[in-house]
């Protein structure tokens, strides 16, 4: 994995970036988790990075090297507004890939564990979903609404997947697949406060 920090990736024009593409590495992870949620900022920086890389698409730079974006929390970077009350602008580089990204080889997966927070016309551009367990009934029905090809009885058992387990829907599943993700051997550094063993 190739790996930057913010200042490598924001100097003259992009040229980590752009010297990644043209490596043709396999992956580029960018982190932002460094970054103060302050004024916008997370937010800001990846669309700019979003809208590098939409120009970069449109003049053709990865038609016969497609790239694929995967935003993790994808509800933290789409369908956002900075600006005041007289002027606002919109965070919608990743809209726009998702809606055209495709005809320029510039593909995104987006991940998130809010469906609801991301716009429909965005999701409905998705050609597959892998739901994880969805006790949400608006989450529910947005997936619902974003997939021609699950009804309300196929979606019931959203809610009583197992840990692990998720469901493939998409056009090139007649109906959702069930699927069993394995393990990573890498444990994600995702565990919250322990309280029972703090709160003693």
């Amino acid at each position: 994995m190739f790996r930057i920090n913010l200042r490598q990736l924001i100097r003259p024009e992009f040229r980590d970036i752009d010297k990644f593409i043209a490596n043709k590495k396999k992956l580029l992870c960018i982190s932002l988790s460094g970054i103060a949620h302050e004024f916008n900022a997370r937010e800001i920086i990846a669309n700019v990075i979003g809208r590098y890389l939409l120009k970069k698409a449109r003049d053709r730079a990865f038609l016969q090297s497609p790239l694929v974006v995967i935003v993790d929390e994808a509800h933290n970077f789409l369908g956002h507004h900075i600006g005041t009350e007289d002027y606002s602008a919109k965070l919608d580089a990743f809209e726009i890939i998702a809606k055209e990204g495709r005809k320029y080889g510039l593909n995104i997966c987006l991940s998130t564990q809010r469906p609801r927070d991301i716009t429909e016309g965005v999701l409905s551009q998705m050609g597959t979903l892998i739901v994880h367990r969805l006790t949400n009934d608006q989450d529910r029905a947005v997936v619902e609404r974003a997939c021609g090809e699950i009804d309300r009885s196929a979606s019931a058992f959203l809610p009583n997947l197992r840990p692990g387990e998720a469901a493939i829907i998409g056009a090139d599943f007649p109906i959702p697949l069930t699927i069993q993700i394995r393990k990573p051997q890498t444990k994600p550094k995702s565990d919250g406060p322990n309280f029972q063993e703090h709160w003693k």
